[in-house]
Parts: structure tokens; C-alpha cells; sequence
């Protein structure tokens, strides 16, 4: 048994579904299924009444719960004592999308580690779904990421770079041809080659979708260089952060605005609790001037 998995059961019964729970947790419902079966396995015990649609405990996962609950808020206890003996930090580390490059990021990054030669910057470069998570388990002190990944979350945020949305067509297309921004409407029917479901860029593309009604025709989901490439020989049509372009080159493409345009920002995140942290706030003040 570990502290993670009660974390998952806490989640899961606090959100009463695990759909809820895993959004919450910024994990698939696959993994988070898997580690309550893992759990019930060591228990030997049934902790939810999976016939019904909702997560309901069974007898045993009440009295479970109530355990666990104690369990865990100690756990939390014991590391919020043991920090009160931990030196400051030397290092910021700082988890990333993979998205440096194309908003001119990484020499910012470089330029800190210049102006502060005894704080080292570690930067490591995740997949969305494990960029949160490093974020609220303390593996990184802050993150660089979308904007509306973070946003109604409890994260102090400031915004490093902006962005938007653009439909990404073969030069021939009909839309291309009118050079004109492009409506959610028009794409009706087209078939789409949009980012891997996991992407917030991908769930973005579906609640846009999904508020104007509009059932898109997804013919299969694949990485930017892969999509750019089938639209190149009119395979389909996208939906693509603009910055992408400033990284692949492909001929054959037309970029053009949304209307209304969907503005993408890229911005730090970091535990509110965490700001006053000194390598965080010498970051922050590092940016600051450089407005």
C-alpha cells in the first residue's frame, strides 16, 4: 500500500466518480482504476460497488475510508514538520512542455542561470498528463504551461508568452482559397486531424466543438509533425497552436485565424504557498525587470 494510492481512494470517493477523480488527479482513469485494484488486491477487499454508476462504497471501503483519511492527513502533517528542517533549495526545477523552443524560452531560463550562477535551473520536459501531477507532489516548484490548463485551479500564475489557435489547410482547399479567418461552422464536416486526446490542445479542440454544437469529424489524432504532414498531402485538415510553424516547415499549407480567434497563453504555475520560496521569488523578481 502507499500514500499515493489513498490518495487516489480519498479522491475518488471526495469526487464520487473516477472520471472526476482522475480529472482531478490529472491521470487517465485506466491508471487510477488499476491502482485501486492494486489496493483491494493487498486488502483483500472490495471497496467499491462497481454495479452501480456512481463510485459507491461497499461496507468494508467505509471503514476503509474513515482509516485512510487519518492515515493520510498524518502523512501530510509529518512532510509540512519535516520542511521546517530542510535548508532552502539551491535549484528551481522546473517541469515543462515541450514547448520552449517555439516561444524563445529557453534562453530566459539560461540568462537566470547566468545572473545566479549558485541557484542551478533543472528543466525537464514532460507530457501534459504528467505535468500537474509533478506540480502538486513537489517534484517541480513550478511549470511552464498552457494557460488554460491551470486556469480554476489553486496555482499562482504569470504569463511568459501568448499564442493562438489557427486552422491549419492544404493551400487548395476552398477555405485556404478565400483568405479569410475561419469559423468553427465551416469546419463542419471536414475530416480532422487533431492533436493526441491526451493534449489540453485536443480537449481545448473538443469543448470548442462541443459549445457550438458541432460534432467534428475526427478521422485520427497524431503529433505536430505528423499532422502537418498528412494536411501537406490532403489527408485532412487541423487545429494548431500558431508558434508551431515557427519550428516545422511544410509547403503546401495555409495557416489562417479562428473567428472569433482563441488566444493560447503559455504561462508558470506554482503552488500559492510555494511563491515565497527564495528561488521562486528570484525568478519571479528575474522576470519582473524584464517586462
Amino acid at each position: 500500500m502507499t500514500f499515493e494510492q489513498l490518495q487516489y481512494f480519498i479522491s475518488i470517493v471526495e469526487h464520487d466518480t473516477f472520471f472526476d477523480a482522475a480529472e482531478d488527479l490529472h491521470i487517465s482513469q485506466s491508471a487510477l482504476s488499476k491502482q485501486i485494484m492494486r489496493l483491494e488486491k493487498e486488502l483483500n477487499l472490495r471497496l467499491f460497488d462497481r454495479s452501480r454508476r456512481k463510485a459507491s462504497l461497499t461496507d468494508p471501503g467505509r471503514a476503509f475510508y474513515q482509516e485512510a483519511v487519518v492515515l493520510y492527513q498524518n502523512y501530510k502533517n509529518m512532510l509540512s514538520h519535516m520542511q521546517s528542517f530542510q535548508s532552502e533549495p539551491e535549484s528551481l526545477r522546473i517541469g515543462t512542455l515541450p514547448i520552449l523552443t517555439q516561444y524563445g524560452l529557453t534562453w530566459l531560463f539560461r540568462q537566470f542561470e547566468t545572473e545566479y550562477p549558485d541557484l542551478q535551473v533543472a528543466l525537464e520536459e514532460v507530457e501534459e498528463p504528467d505535468l500537474l501531477r509533478g506540480l502538486s507532489d513537489g517534484r517541480y516548484d513550478m511549470v511552464v504551461a498552457r494557460d488554460h490548463m491551470i486556469s480554476g485551479h489553486k496555482y499562482e500564475t504569470c504569463q511568459i508568452a501568448e499564442d493562438e489557435l489557427s486552422v491549419v489547410l492544404p493551400e487548395d482547399h476552398p477555405l485556404a482559397l478565400k483568405h479569410c479567418p475561419v469559423t468553427l461552422q465551416d469546419l463542419a464536416g471536414e475530416p480532422l486531424i487533431l492533436m493526441n486526446p491526451y493534449t489540453s490542445i485536443y480537449q481545448l479542440c473538443i469543448q470548442l466543438f462541443e459549445k457550438e454544437n458541432i460534432p467534428p469529424h475526427i478521422v485520427r489524432t497524431a503529433r505536430t509533425e505528423s499532422i502537418l504532414s498528412a494536411v501537406s498531402i490532403r489527408e485532412g485538415i487541423s487545429l494548431l497552436p500558431k508558434s508551431n510553424f515557427k519550428i516545422f516547415h511544410y509547403e503546401n499549407i495555409v495557416l489562417l485565424p479562428l473567428n472569433p480567434a482563441v488566444t493560447l497563453p503559455v504561462a508558470l504555475a506554482m503552488e500559492k504557498e510555494k511563491k515565497s520560496s527564495k528561488s521562486i521569488s528570484l525568478f519571479l523578481s528575474f522576470l519582473k525587470n524584464r517586462k
